[in-house]
């Protein structure tokens, strides 16, 4: 067989292709046209023809983005993707990346200045990673578009950096999603204009919180949660305004009496939960027949100076509640209930024993204290009929059948009497007694 210079110039192709070809490029990496895609390791050759790098899978927790511009010189179009990349190192000498995609990995910050190591960057995807804030000040660049989906954003702390991004640069804007509590899944975007909103519309001197946001199973829409904290502000009565969807409000510790604006001001038909423990509050006869009390969830008058309630208007109230039976809550201990006979039968058949389950502090409803009194700070609920509807000592059942059969003995005594002065004028006059000639 003759080996002809065909066949020489096809072995010298070969032998020079498996000489350029390093053991590195040819383990992990395959290279096709002007790109080059590899596994957990980068390439150990320096190669000025590639525009288009991809990595997967690397398992560095900190990744020198220089050590590809070095080995690449003009790559364009990077992907690093599904590593334990928690750090990122910019490239220090100029680069003529364009894309930069680094996906699935566990990148939990991104720097200020991070785009200006890339004067020729103009997509950024940042998807599918940890991260949980985005720098306030961030240097925009040249960015023309940048995608953040997908992370861990941390809705519970400042989101003031969301109304500094550009809806057409953002281009996933509407898809951040929050990481965790206090707002699952929910739009980033929208909670961080509900928060914006609170704080310029919450009453001075009270905080106010985002507490949640649910939706709204008719029209599918976000309905945000708030509640209003003025406990302890030395507040004389309640609140004229509230912030929009305010649901719980907190005034402890103030000195409100009365309850009049939760029966005529409107913007307490939409509070579920009121909280007015150790207040001045006397009386709760403003209630009665209030939209507020016949939807109201939580209502907390715990320390204050009620002696009685309405009992038939609580009542009423209570039956008509839609919230009943599972969401209603009252507490009433720590007043000084007054323990008589007109109140108590009634307040509990109609409130204590009807309500048990839904009165949480039923042990503290006690009578208040009485020197002498047998019931004195008793729970009211314990107590008996017999115990509170009876007649004061001086008065006791004896002595009262004493003086009733004393004076039947002096009717008897005086009817007797009559008879006899009645027998003994018939018999000298022999005229009857007046009365009994008007008799029939």
């Amino acid at each position: 067989m003759k080996i002809t210079i065909f066949h020489w110039i096809i072995f010298l192709d070969i032998l020079q292709s498996s000489t350029i070809a390093r053991p590195s490029l040819l383990q992990h990496c395959i290279s096709e046209n002007q790109s080059v895609k590899c596994q957990q390791k980068m390439p150990d050759m320096i190669d000025h023809s590639v525009d288009t790098f991809q990595l997967t899978g690397i398992k560095l927790k900190t990744f020198d983005l220089g050590r590809v511009v070095y080995i690449f010189p003009n790559v364009q179009n990077v992907s690093i993707t599904d590593g334990n990349i928690v750090n990122l190192i910019p490239p220090k000498k100029p680069n003529s990346i364009k894309v930069l995609e680094l996906r699935r990995l566990l990148l939990t910050n991104i720097s200020r200045d991070f785009i200006r190591h890339f004067h020729n960057i103009e997509v950024l995807d940042l998807r599918e990673n940890h991260l949980e804030q985005f720098p306030v000040d961030f240097f925009w660049g040249n960015v023309k578009e940048l995608r953040l989906s997908n992370n861990s954003w941390n809705c519970s702390d400042d989101l003031s950096w969301i109304f500094n991004m550009n809806k057409r640069v953002v281009v996933d804007i509407n898809d951040l999603k929050c990481f965790g509590l206090p707002y699952p899944g929910k739009p980033l975007i929208s909670i961080a204009q509900y928060i914006k909103e609170l704080e310029d519309t919450c009453i001075p001197n009270c905080e106010c919180f985002l507490s949640k946001v649910v939706q709204d199973i008719m029209t599918d829409d976000l309905v945000p949660i708030i509640t209003m904290n003025c406990s302890y502000r030395g507040l004389r009565e309640l609140p004229s305004s509230l912030p929009n969807n305010t649901r719980t409000l907190h005034l402890e510790g103030n000195s409100i009496a009365s309850l009049e604006p939760l029966n005529n001001n409107p913007v307490y038909e939409s509070l579920w939960d009121l909280y007015l423990d150790t207040n001045d509050v006397s009386s709760i006869d403003d209630l009665e027949g209030s939209f507020w009390l016949k939807h109201f969830r939580e209502f907390s008058l715990k320390g204050n100076k009620l002696t009685k309630i309405p009992a038939y208007a609580l009542d009423n109230a209570l039956l008509k509640n839609p919230n009943m039976p599972k969401a209603v809550r009252l507490y009433l201990g720590g007043n000084p209930w007054r323990c008589d006979c007109i109140f108590i039968p009634v307040f509990q058949e109609l409130v204590l024993q009807k309500y048990a389950t839904q009165i949480k502090d039923i042990r503290d409803v006690k009578c208040s204290y009485v020197q002498g009194d047998e019931n004195s700070l008793m729970p009211i609920i314990d107590l008996s009929r017999s115990s509170v509807c009876r007649l004061p000592p001086e008065y006791s059942l004896q002595e009262g059948l004493d003086l009733l059969n004393g004076i039947l003995a002096s009717l008897i005594v005086f009817i007797l009497g009559k008879l006899a002065y009645d027998y003994y004028h018939f018999k000298k006059t022999g005229r009857l007694p007046w009365i009994v000639t008007k008799m029939p």
